[in-house]
């Protein structure tokens, strides 16, 4: 109601030196990721304040909440990882970062624009970049931890519903950062506002069991692509993204969809405990 789209080109080429580490699991990500840094100049300084959004989430709910909460005295406002999460890459030690003061994920991110401009954030971040680009794994993720990390309001993980707050041992976690999460209404998981298809399996990959992905293929009907088939994995893929995490319990969705049907796999044994 009242609202416009407006698309904004951006010349890939002035990232060309930024680095682009070629883990496995980061390969799904393309240097379109450090767009982000670029907000301050692709918008107008009428744009005081936005809400961020990846590509490969849901939003099942009104944001409007979220763009209400108040964030004056912040640079942003984030949903973090537990401190422990593999997807980290060690960030802590790799960026020097406070374990206290935590990795958050920026798939979702609730921006103050008057004082990211104010504070100088993009030219904090490219002068980071260009002195630390052998300590930068997780792209832009890491720049932002280390520029705005002092000064970023942790979020409801309702805004930004990762693959390990569906799985069981997100309840039996002592993570520091997880406990806090934990004391949260369970709708904030049966019926988030938010869903962040963050790890592999991805949605458009055969082999995604996540509780949700039910929903991503729903609004796939609904585009131009419903026609494209989805990525196909090889037996590796099956065993490391798949069998291997079910069996050893560190990355077990409490429950899965097949078929169409809600499957409760919590029964199984967990043969080592929260890994990640």
């Amino acid at each position: 109601m009242g609202s416009s789209l407006q698309i904004i080109y951006v010349d890939s080429g002035l990232f060309g030196d930024f680095p682009m580490p070629s883990s496995p699991g980061l390969s799904h990500i393309s240097l379109a990721t450090y767009f982000r840094l670029f907000i301050p100049l692709l918008l107008p300084l009428s744009v005081e304040k936005l809400i961020y959004l990846d590509c490969d989430i849901i939003v099942r709910h009104s944001i409007a909440k979220l763009y209400d909460i108040d964030i004056e005295d912040y640079l942003l406002g984030a949903v973090y990882h537990n401190d422990k999460l593999s997807v980290n890459n060690g960030a802590f030690k790799r960026l020097h970062i406070p374990v206290e003061q935590g990795y958050f994920n920026a798939g979702v991110l609730l921006i103050n624009l008057k004082k990211w401009r104010e504070e100088h954030i993009y030219e904090k971040s490219i002068e980071f970049l260009r002195n630390n680009s052998e300590s930068i794994v997780n792209h832009d993720q890491d720049v932002l931890n280390v520029v705005c990390g002092k000064q970023t309001k942790m979020l409801s993980y309702t805004w930004n519903t990762m693959n390990y707050f569906f799985m069981e041992n997100f309840r039996l976690s002592q993570d520091r950062v997880l406990k806090i999460y934990q004391k949260e209404e369970h709708t904030n998981v049966t019926d988030p506002v938010i869903i962040h298809f963050a790890s592999r399996p991805k949605p458009w990959e055969r082999l995604c069991i996540h509780p949700f992905v039910s929903e991503f293929d729903k609004y796939l009907r609904l585009t131009p692509y419903k026609r494209i088939k989805k990525k196909k994995n090889s037996v590796g893929e099956f065993w490391n993204l798949v069998i291997k995490p079910m069996i050893l319990g560190y990355h077990r969705y409490t429950y899965i969809r097949v078929c169409g049907c809600r499957i409760y796999i919590g029964w199984l044994p967990i043969l080592k405990r929260y890994r990640d």
